[in-house]
């Protein structure tokens, strides 16, 4: 899998991205709902502020992905302009586990960040999982970080 390409994702990886991101649910123990792939597709494809790479076999089969909301602050008087990303998502199927592609995933997406004025990436990691994140540099978060959620009891 060392060959694996990694290359920006195109419309026509729609239905791969919906593919691997089902294969994730799916080992998260969530069940596929009928119409998933077509629905996310769509979604996919009308969201404009998300840069999505693909990691793919010599012969073009899907090996994994990173994908990540590009979010930009609004102008402030205070601070310069900035943009950030918030990753959703960094899979790799099963078989490809291992070998470095994760990593290579996270190091082509820092190196896209670097090319296009993206000051932070931000993500939330599975337990599992930080290590691989600690290795390219990801590091906890300042203690000012605070988030709100609407109550589920909402009436």
């Amino acid at each position: 899998m060392q060959d694996a390409g990694i290359r920006l994702a195109e419309p026509r990886d729609a239905f791969a991205v919906a593919a691997l991101t089902l294969q994730d649910d799916r080992e998260c123990g969530a069940v596929a709902e009928p119409g998933f792939l077509d629905r996310y597709a769509d979604a996919w494809l009308a969201d404009r502020a998300r840069v999505t790479f693909v990691a793919e076999a010599a012969d073009g089969r899907p090996l994994g992905m990173v994908t990540a909301a590009v979010m930009t602050a609004l102008p402030s008087s205070r601070r310069p302009a900035y943009r950030w990303l918030h990753v959703s998502l960094l899979f790799v199927t099963a078989d490809a586990r291992g070998v470095g592609l994760g990593g290579r995933l996270l190091g082509t997406l820092q190196q896209w960040c670097m090319d296009n004025g993206v000051n932070r990436v931000q993500l939330i990691a599975a337990p599992e999982a930080r290590t691989l994140y600690e290795r390219a540099g990801f590091l906890p978060p300042a203690d000012d970080r605070l988030e709100w959620q609407v109550p589920e009891d909402r009436d």
